[in-house]
Formats: C-alpha cells, sequence, structure tokens
C-alpha cells in the first residue's frame, strides 16, 4: 500500500518538475504581406510641334484678361507675344472678336466685340476720369461720352450703327458729357528726324 501511495507521488512529482521545465510557447500565425503596386501613371501628352508659318498664314485674334483684343500676323507672332508677356496672358480667341480691330499691332488694340442686346443697357453714373472721347468712321465729328457703356449703346442703337470709335481725348478740346457732335480737332504730328552723328577728329599722334 505504501508502496503505491510512493509510485504515485513520485509520478505526480515528475509530471511537475516537467512541466516546470518545459515552457508552452503559443502558435503565432504570420500573415503574407502582399505587395501592393504602385499606382499606375497615365502617360504625360506629348509635347505638342512648334507652330510653322509663313508669309502666306492668316492672321489671328488674340485676347487678354482685360477683354482687350489685338490683331497678329500669323500665330507664330501669338505665341512669341505670349511668351514675353507682351501683353501679359494673352491667348487665342476667335476671329469674330476682333471684329471692331482693323489693322495688326498694340497701337490697334480694341476692346473686343460682343453681340448687341435687344434693347438698350441702363449704364451707372462713373467718375469723371472715366469719359472717353469718340470719333466718328469718316474721322470728322467727334463728342464725350461717360464711358465705354454708353459707347455700346451709341454702336448698337443708333444709326447708323458702329459709327462711333475711341480716340485720343485732345481731339474733343473742352466738350463735356451729353454735348452735341463737333468737328474733331486735328492733332500735329511729330515725325522724327534721324540723329545725324559726325566722328571726332583723332588727336594728332607724336612720332618718334
Amino acid at each position: 500500500m505504501r508502496s503505491q501511495q510512493l509510485t504515485l507521488i513520485f509520478g505526480v512529482a515528475l509530471i511537475c518538475l516537467a512541466s516546470g521545465l518545459t515552457t508552452v510557447t503559443p502558435r503565432t500565425t504570420t500573415r503574407r504581406s502582399i505587395s501592393t503596386l504602385p499606382p499606375i501613371i497615365g502617360r504625360p501628352w506629348p509635347c505638342s510641334p512648334p507652330a510653322v508659318c509663313s508669309r502666306t498664314s492668316p492672321r489671328v485674334c488674340g485676347r487678354t484678361p482685360r477683354g482687350d483684343c489685338q490683331r497678329f500676323n500669323n500665330i507664330c507672332e501669338l505665341i512669341q507675344a505670349n511668351r514675353e508677356a507682351k501683353p501679359a496672358d494673352i491667348r487665342h480667341t476667335r476671329d469674330i472678336d476682333c471684329r471692331t480691330v482693323r489693322a495688326v499691332g498694340a497701337a490697334n488694340r480694341r476692346p473686343c466685340w460682343a453681340p448687341c442686346p435687344a434693347r438698350p443697357v441702363v449704364c451707372r453714373r462713373t467718375q469723371p476720369r472715366q469719359e472717353i472721347c469718340v470719333r466718328s468712321r469718316n474721322n470728322r465729328d467727334c463728342k464725350i461720352l461717360a464711358n465705354t457703356c454708353q459707347l455700346r449703346n451709341q454702336n448698337c442703337h443708333s444709326q447708323p450703327r458702329n459709327n462711333w470709335l475711341r480716340t485720343a481725348k485732345r481731339r474733343c478740346g473742352d466738350m463735356q458729357v451729353g454735348d452735341k457732335q463737333r468737328p474733331c480737332i486735328n492733332l500735329p504730328t511729330t515725325t522724327r528726324r534721324p540723329r545725324i552723328t559726325t566722328p571726332r577728329p583723332r588727336p594728332p599722334t607724336l612720332s618718334a
């Protein structure tokens, strides 16, 4: 009886000793990292070829952010003016916007053409510094208008239509807003004479 008890105690001691020496490590599961591919970036648009112009290239119209239009001899001149910012941020626009522009160059720049409204527009009161002098197409009569809104009403709803163009304010003289049209004042034309430079005589050199 005692031998069975000793055997049982000895067996329990061996089990406890074995459980103390061995540590059960929990089973860990590792997930495989799924490699994500970088997003596919679309191919950039191919660079547009440079414009090729010739003497027979058609004239084009350019529009500034302020609403003024200017004619160019060809698209190459417009691209060059945009790169040099002369004027700044000028863009190609439809040819009808240059309907009031008669010639090529910055000196002939005019407000872009806009279709006439069905009825005259009620113009707001503006400051005297916004008054403009306009001339008739035959370059004979002039008058003073309060602003560009009145100029548009005159060209859209008076006969003949599109008869008034902006000109130098000195051509209106002492006229005021509301006065009837008068003959324009002819401004003197100044011509620049070429400067003639004469070479200075050289000082005589002393011979040894």
